[in-house]
């Protein structure tokens, strides 16, 4: 029997009874997504049903939306969700029908990135197309903002547990993407970039950087809101130094007032 996972443009056939994925050299699929732990999740061919388990990773593992706990049955078309990652599962029957020339490819309208052509819609935006490759009404605005809101979260563990490398490393992609996904036009929810940019901030004063209190100032103007007040306190309490002056009166002037805090 063959099983298979699907994501990016491309199929992996699941070989073997256990299949660990994670950031890892050592498992047996390697993704290279910094919110990924080492040794993410385990899928189990050995039983009679295949399953997917969750080990212990920092950030967690979600199964078709909701998040996994225990090890779970997995069937034909389920969505694996680890790190910034969207795994989809396929059953021998669905691997066995899906063999497809990997050069029929379409180009998103909206972002640009080549995707499978039988998908109905891109993967990395959102954007559907119908057979004619036009742009249509459907976008899911969840195809990006997902990703930002994810990140926020992870990085804010990462700042509380001190992992300040992790944290920069992180954001470093994360704010590169979103900046990428703005200068090409494609939506994101103006909470999505208030979260990266608080976090941005956060970040520049944990680290007490004025490239990413900078940065932060700039995304709080993209999405059109202020500083919180959780934010601009966190700012108060740093200590005198010059090298942030600048950063940090673009910060205090990024919006048309201060936001209460969540």
């Amino acid at each position: 029997m063959r099983y298979r996972l699907r994501f990016h443009l491309q199929e992996v056939d699941l070989v073997g009874e256990e299949i660990i994925i994670g950031r890892g050299s050592m498992g047996q699929i390697t993704i290279d997504d910094p919110m990924l732990s080492r040794r993410h999740i385990r899928i189990d061919l050995s039983g009679t049903a295949p399953t997917v388990e969750d080990l212990r990773s920092r950030n967690g593992t979600q199964l078709n939306g909701h998040t996994l706990v225990d090890r779970s049955t997995l069937t034909d078309g389920d969505r694996i969700r680890i790190g910034t990652q969207e795994l989809v599962f396929l059953a021998p029957e669905s691997a066995a029908n899906n063999d497809r020339n990997t050069s029929a490819l379409r180009f998103c309208n909206g972002c640009a990135i080549p995707y499978p052509a039988r998908s109905p819609q891109c993967p990395h935006c959102g954007l559907a197309q119908n057979e004619e490759g036009v742009s249509t009404e459907v976008r899911d605005g969840v195809a990006s903002g997902w990703t930002f809101h994810l990140l926020s979260q992870v990085v804010a563990r990462a700042i509380d547990q001190g992992r300040l490398t992790d944290a920069e490393r992180m954001m470093s992609r994360g704010v590169a993407e979103l900046e990428e996904q703005l200068e090409r036009g494609i939506d994101v929810e103006s909470g999505h970039v208030i979260e990266v940019a608080e976090r941005s901030t956060q970040l520049g004063c944990a680290l007490r950087s004025a490239r990413w209190i900078g940065i932060g100032a700039r995304l709080y103007r993209r999405g059109g809101e202020a500083p919180s007040r959780e934010v601009l306190k966190l700012v108060d309490e740093l200590p005198a130094d010059a090298r942030l002056d600048g950063a940090l009166s673009a910060l205090r002037h990024a919006g048309p007032g201060t936001r209460r805090a969540g």
